[in-house]
């Protein structure tokens, strides 16, 4: 069975490879990715539901903690998100994909809200910013799902029979066809999502000229305002592609800096230096990352840099620029927690260069 995603994901955009006239741009907002199935799901018994990730990808048995129902909004790694009902009802019976959203520079408000195990209260802060409707059989084709916060093998043949037998229940359900291609997609969300208020909108999408060169010049002053204003991206899109659940090459991400994932297996003490004394704190990470193991010394706060206790505290100053043992661990960074980190390329061995780290991985999406 062929590996998948539950959702696209985007390719990096590279000037030299990538041709872009003709596509569409919007800003690449920071948020929970988000999946609405029609509502078909809504209510269900979360382990009932064929696409739900009700499996440990670690060790291949069972979860310990599945939310018990599902709403019809999915994280991209199959977990539900419970939405108040308010929220629920705003949304048309059509599959949507996009980004539950705080407003720029508000990714950890937005994933503590999203990721709770009941509603949040704070859910009006929260917007649904929608750029796509793909089809359900996309959505659903066959592949297995298999990464680290995920392993669920998808059968179309089953999702549908799941699918069909839930629209006989739901005798007012009026679920509504998706066109295939990404054009088709926009025009048919102008008019199922019509109200653009400040709960569900649709995303602003620009289309680029045709000319290449014309195409490459908007992307880049678009990129540089959407910079300017806080955000950290934006998204091309190619009109005429298909929405399929794995990476994609009708979708690419145009940032100044990539980022990823990494997992924490250490640190190293703090000393005394041109960048500010953190002698007796956390100097730098230690991660690895696809197998490869280095250090990421910047980016973190002075609070980010604190040790758990006095006794890690007076170890790191009496060693400064070693490796810590084991027992020393963070205050707010802990090993074998994740982590984002951004970076500018990668060398010829395969480590990225310039690598900051961005924010603490809270809970899984």
């Amino acid at each position: 069975m062929s590996r998948r995603e539950l959702l696209q994901l985007a390719h990096t955009y590279k000037p030299d490879k990538h041709r872009i006239a003709g596509w569409f741009i919007s800003e690449k907002l920071d948020g929970t990715r988000c999946f609405w199935d029609s509502g078909l799901s809504r209510g269900v018994p979360t382990d009932q539901v064929p696409w739900a990730s009700i499996t440990d990808p670690k060790t291949g048995r069972p979860k310990v903690k599945v939310k018990p129902l599902a709403t019809g909004l999915w994280s991209r790694y199959g977990n539900p998100i419970m939405a108040p009902d308010w929220f629920l009802n705003l949304l048309p019976c059509c599959p949507l994909d996009g980004e539950l959203w705080a407003g720029r520079g508000n990714f950890q408000l937005c994933r503590s809200i999203c990721a709770g195990d009941a509603p949040d209260p704070r859910f009006d802060r929260i917007q649904y910013a929608v750029y796509s409707s793909p089809a359900l059989p996309y959505v659903f084709a066959d592949g297995e799902i298999k990464n680290a916060n995920m392993h669920r093998q998808i059968k179309s043949a089953e999702v549908e029979t799941w699918i069909d037998r839930r629209r006989a229940e739901l005798a007012d359900f009026a679920s509504v066809d998706t066109p295939a291609t990404f054009d088709g997609e926009l025009a048919f969300l102008c008019e199922n999502i019509p109200s653009q208020d400040d709960r569900v909108f649709l995303h602003r999408q620009v289309q680029l000229p045709q000319n290449e060169t014309e195409a490459r010049n908007k992307a880049k002053s678009f990129l540089d305002k959407v910079l300017d204003q806080g955000g950290e991206g934006v998204v091309l899109r190619d009109p005429q592609a298909s929405w399929f659940p794995k990476r994609h090459r009708g979708l690419l991400k145009y940032k100044p800096f990539d980022d990823s994932e990494a997992t924490v297996i250490g640190f190293v003490a703090g000393k005394e230096g041109k960048q500010g004394n953190v002698l007796g704190k956390i100097g730098a990470l230690r991660v690895r990352w696809r197998a490869i193991e280095f250090e990421i010394g910047s980016g973190m706060t002075m609070a980010e840099r604190e040790l758990l206790d006095d006794r890690a505290f007076d170890y790191a100053a009496a060693h400064p620029g070693e490796v810590l043992p084991d027992w020393c661990d963070g205050k707010h960074l802990k090993q074998r927690q994740t982590i984002t980190f951004k970076f500018r390329e990668l060398s010829d061995d395969g480590v990225p260069k310039e690598a900051r780290f961005w924010r603490r991985r809270e809970g899984v999406e």
